[in-house]
């Protein structure tokens, strides 16, 4: 009876810790394709994936922008979702890092990488369905889905890519040029490094090509 007791404490502890990972909230804000705001402020940044960036100021934004926006709209804007709190909770900029999911199991950035707009991206510790979320968009890439259907990936005769941070750059950029042997991969297409799950540098921005 004691080591029974002991179990069902043990597995009580464990149910209380996985419950404490996911809290569930309303929309109250869509901001773009991969980030959003909660009815008590808080800003939620989708992890494990990039959606292209709308207008910003000057900045023209980027292919697909828009429609990335619209969709998770659509998606999420005024419902309650179900925040699982990814591995590392916050970025740089204080943004509450999260799996998103709709009350019904609906994986939120499934959805958007599955509709070719958004791309998985490699951000450890934040990994646990990067696997799935790199599946997802081969299957996005094949169909030509989105952003994957477009001419926007042509300005390079080849792209650098880091196996470590699995980031791929253009070949005059400095974090490009610096990768050791051992860590250097070469993509002859930009396709292929997303393909293998490679996201583009925020310095030398190789996507989308002009």
């Amino acid at each position: 009876m004691k080591r029974l007791l002991s179990l069902l404490f043990v597995l009580c502890l464990f149910l209380i810790a996985c419950q404490k990972e996911r809290v569930s909230s309303y929309v109250r804000w869509v901001v773009d394709g991969d980030t959003i705001v909660l009815k008590d402020g808080t800003k939620v940044r989708y992890a494990s994936i990039n959606a292209p960036e709308i207008p910003h100021g000057k900045e023209p934004g980027e292919p697909f922008g828009k429609e990335a926006l619209q969709e998770n709209i659509r998606l999420v804007k005024g419902k309650k979702v179900v925040l699982e709190i990814a591995e590392e909770p916050r970025d740089r900029f204080g943004r509450l890092l999260a799996y998103v999911f709709l009350p019904d199991g609906t994986f939120v950035q499934e959805v958007l990488v599955a509709r070719g707009l958004a791309f998985a991206c490699y951000m450890p510790p934040n990994v646990k369905y990067y696997p799935s979320l790199l599946e997802v968009q081969r299957e996005a890439m094949s169909a030509g889905r989105g952003l994957w259907g477009g001419n926007f990936f042509q300005g390079e005769p080849y792209y650098l890519g880091n196996k470590r941070s699995r980031r791929f750059h253009r070949p005059s950029c400095p974090g490009g040029r610096n990768i050791s042997r051992r860590n250097r991969v070469v993509f002859k297409d930009m396709k292929k490094a997303f393909y293998e799950g490679y996201c583009p540098c925020k310095k030398c921005r190789p996507w989308p090509a002009p």
